[in-house]
């Protein structure tokens, strides 16, 4: 999954009523969170939090940290947004484990490749600075490559279905007729339609009317309005309808859109596989021990990277995206 899936911590609310520790499970202090029993290090940690500040200081300098948001400042933001990730990648390294997910040697090998260009890049100060060690950066490649096989498995490898009906995308033209206009008018409107008059002709010297055209999928509109459009044939117009404010003549200008009705089926198909991945995520979360380390968190600002290298663990792996 490409760095959109570090945006599927948005269902993360869940983990967060995990933390603060159940069972007999404990942190060291160098140690921020536990799923099970993988445990993230502080080193470890900092390698996505030095990403984080070299991504948005090279692109916006550090004054970035201390502009004000409507809730705290950026800083903040970002450090939530972090934690929030840390869950979910972990949580998914977790579920990958669980289900026996192992590195194939050709993916070692890219992991192996990927944790020496970032060292590379770190330099001797910025593994003085941090404590980021080979073997830690290592271990984070592993983990990101893991969690990709386990998001592909969950939301590509899973079957979905959507139907060409449930998909259909049509193509529409709307003729909107305000209520003041009169139910006369619509319906002489919609008379002169149906008998083969021009739009034009038929609204001309008419106020209170628009005209357009729209490609429409279900739940748009809903109701009378949905059930008559998706009935009508190429070509056709409808009857009157009355929503709101206003009358409704809807023509068919196509009652299958080909390429939009594709688009549309994969964009379902996505959202279907990404709820299956959050029930997934769900039922692991309710699973499984988790422990973070609140003290350890709370020790550390944007500041402190300040200075050093700009190592971006994500530049380094593209060869772990399939």
């Amino acid at each position: 999954m490409k760095k959109r899936a570090l945006c599927l911590l948005l269902t993360l609310c869940l983990l967060l009523t995990s933390c603060g520790g159940k069972g007999d499970l404990s942190l060291r202090e160098d140690e921020l969170l536990a799923i099970g029993d993988i445990v993230c290090t502080w080193p470890e940690a900092q390698i996505y939090i030095l990403s984080q500040y070299t991504k948005y200081t090279s692109s916006y300098g550090t004054g970035i940290w201390n502009v004000r948001l409507a809730e705290g400042t950026f800083e903040e933001y970002i450090r939530d947004g972090l934690l929030d990730y840390l869950e979910l990648l972990f949580l998914a390294d977790h579920g990958a484990r669980k289900a026996g997910v192992t590195l194939s040697n050709a993916e070692q090998s890219s992991v192996n490749r990927a944790a020496e260009a970032y060292m590379q890049e770190l330099g001797e100060q910025g593994r003085a600075a941090t404590g980021i060690t080979r073997e830690a950066a290592e271990e984070a490649y592993a983990r990101f490559a893991r969690a990709q096989i386990f998001y592909r498995q969950t939301m590509v490898d899973g079957t979905v279905e959507v139907s060409d009906e449930e998909a259909r995308v049509i193509s529409l033209q709307i003729v909107e007729i305000e209520h003041r206009v009169g139910y006369a008018e619509a319906l002489r409107i919609g008379n002169e339609l149906a008998d083969g008059k021009s739009v034009n002709e038929a609204i001309r010297g008419t106020d209170g009317i628009t005209v357009r055209k729209e490609n429409v999928v279900r739940g748009t509109y809903g109701g009378e309005w949905e059930t008559i459009a998706f009935a009508l044939k190429e070509g056709r117009w409808s009857p009157i309808i009355s929503v709101d404010t206003s009358y409704y003549l809807l023509q068919c200008l196509s009652p299958y859109v080909v390429e939009e009705t594709a688009r549309h089926k994969a964009e379902m198909e996505k959202d279907l596989r990404e709820q299956n991945l959050d029930l997934v995520l769900k039922e692991l979360a309710d699973s499984v021990q988790l422990v973070y380390n609140p003290e350890r968190w709370e020790k550390w600002s944007m500041q402190q990277y300040e200075g050093l290298p700009a190592a971006n663990f994500y530049d380094h792996t593209g060869e772990l995206i399939k």
